[in-house]
């Protein structure tokens, strides 16, 4: 090729290539490369509080793009379109109406016609990029944020949604009984106060009035561990094991409310706060040190949303303020470490476990629950999706009251998923649980999809009863007498 034709060629393709890619800079803002800028500062300026701690926001929540703030708007900017947060969403495979990704990538839009509009009227969010059944079906389990490479907080955006539809009195069927009963009752059974105890009735053990008397740990029970006939018998051996190991806890009976975690996060904030403040005006005068609780939903809110100061101000919750808070895994733990609780029998059975979302996802605990379990002598066969991939069982943000629709053909509910990858694991008798809403979803899972006999669903506090029980006549008898 002559000389003069490769310099020629040379020039031109040197002005294609540098007008192409000056082409390609500018058109940056107007593109889905937009992200080649938006995600690195997303990623700089990630939230650095801990998950389960919630911003304070306004309580109408978020109605058109410009109500989130700027750090929302960059999350939204972020997002790389990688479908990451779909593909681990349970609601999105039992076939919701709702992808992560594609609330995000409609957010977007209407950021982007945001920025293009002259006049200043917003669109409504709610009536093109975030229709309210979307929104309603989040769980907030973090799984797509724990999958998210660029940080987008899927859960906290959600939740700003679900505000402003609470506000417009927009809510999801079922919700609305569980919220009155909250307000009215302190409990969304609908139960009274009164009856808030009536689980150590035929106990055989004592349990302290920490109203009255000075403990050592107060054990905040929770609505379903309290009032679920189901859960009953948890709480009961819970309180077994913690007398036989010798521990000073008692319980604050009637003056218990719901911690407010999941009131929180179905976005209802003042609820949320009403409880807040009923909890901290009956922990107030009540001499304790440490706090332990079986819910983890109700520990991610006593750890974060309580213990912690309200933008650097006067604490929210003094009465709880420096008190540590513990999972009562993490108690058990420790009590065995420390020789408290004896192991008279290993058990033997093969069992695999399920990390809640409250206390793996939102607060790092999956040791604490598989050190008991290895104590106990249990072979843990561990399901595929474990730790901080665990398949949540649907029940968090609010979805364990709302009434759902029939799962679409070829689907199944995210409980029904779980305990059929329980299922499929060699020799695996139990499916060990370590949260209230956990026990009661799986329960009734294993009935929809046949697996009676085939699989049983118990709570870690349930095994461990049944290892440290003097005889283990004792344990079956109080277990049996537990359940009439």
């Amino acid at each position: 090729v002559p000389s003069e034709a490769l310099r020629f060629w040379h020039q031109v393709f040197w002005w294609i290539h540098g007008l192409v890619a000056l082409a390609f800079v500018a058109a940056i803002p107007f593109t889905k490369a937009f992200h080649l800028l938006s995600s690195p500062l997303n990623i700089f300026l990630r939230n650095a509080e801990p998950a389960g701690r919630l911003a304070v926001s306004a309580p109408s929540g978020v109605r058109t793009i410009g109500d989130f703030t700027w750090r929302q708007a960059l999350q939204i900017d972020a997002c790389t379109w990688c479908g990451k947060c779909q593909e681990v969403c349970p609601w999105f495979a039992a076939g919701a109406p709702l992808s992560p990704r594609n609330l995000v990538q409609k957010l977007g839009a209407a950021l982007a016609r945001a920025a293009r509009r002259r006049n200043g009227q917003l669109e409504d969010l709610h009536t093109t990029a975030a229709p309210a059944e979307e929104v309603w079906s989040c769980c907030t389990c973090r799984a797509c944020e724990a999958v998210c490479p660029v940080y987008v907080q899927h859960p906290t955006l959600i939740i700003d949604l679900r505000r402003h539809l609470v506000d417009q009195g927009q809510i999801a069927e079922g919700l609305q009984d569980a919220l009155v009963n909250l307000q009215r009752y302190g409990n969304s059974f609908g139960q009274s106060p009164r009856k808030r105890a009536d689980w150590t009735k035929n106990l055989g053990v004592p349990i302290k009035d920490a109203r009255k008397e000075p403990v050592e740990w107060l054990w905040f029970v929770g609505d379903y561990a309290s009032y679920d006939p189901r859960v009953q018998p948890v709480t009961q051996a819970t309180a077994r094991v913690l007398h036989l190991a010798g521990v000073d806890f008692g319980i604050l009976l009637d003056r218990e409310q719901n911690a407010g975690n999941d009131v929180r996060r179905t976005g209802e904030e003042g609820l949320f706060e009403l409880l807040r403040e009923k909890n901290n005006k009956a922990l107030q005068g009540v001499n304790f040190n440490r706090v332990f609780t079986t819910d983890p939903h109700t520990f991610n809110t006593l750890k974060h949303e309580y213990c912690s100061p309200n933008n650097g101000q006067e604490p929210i919750c003094p009465a709880l303020q420096g008190k540590q808070v513990v999972h009562y895994t993490e108690l058990f733990d420790q009590l065995l470490k420390d020789g408290k609780l004896t192991v008279r029998r290993r058990l033997g059975h093969v069992v695999t476990f399920h990390d809640p979302c409250y206390l793996g996802r939102y607060n790092g605990v999956y040791g604490a629950p598989r050190r008991v379990l290895h104590a106990l002598g249990v072979t843990v066969v561990e399901m595929p999706r474990n730790r901080e991939n665990s398949f949540c069982c649907g029940a968090g943000g609010g979805r364990i009251w709302m009434k759902d629709a029939p799962a679409p053909s070829g689907h199944q509910r995210p409980a029904e998923s779980r305990i059929k990858e329980a299922l499929a694991l060699p020799g695996v008798q139990y499916l060990v649980v370590a949260c209230p809403k956990d026990l009661a979803m799986f329960q009734d899972a294993v009935k929809t999809v046949g697996a009676e006999g085939r699989l049983k669903v118990v709570d870690i506090a349930e095994l461990v009863w049944e290892a440290v029980a003097e005889t283990p006549q004792l344990a079956t008898q109080q277990q049996q007498l537990a359940q009439t």
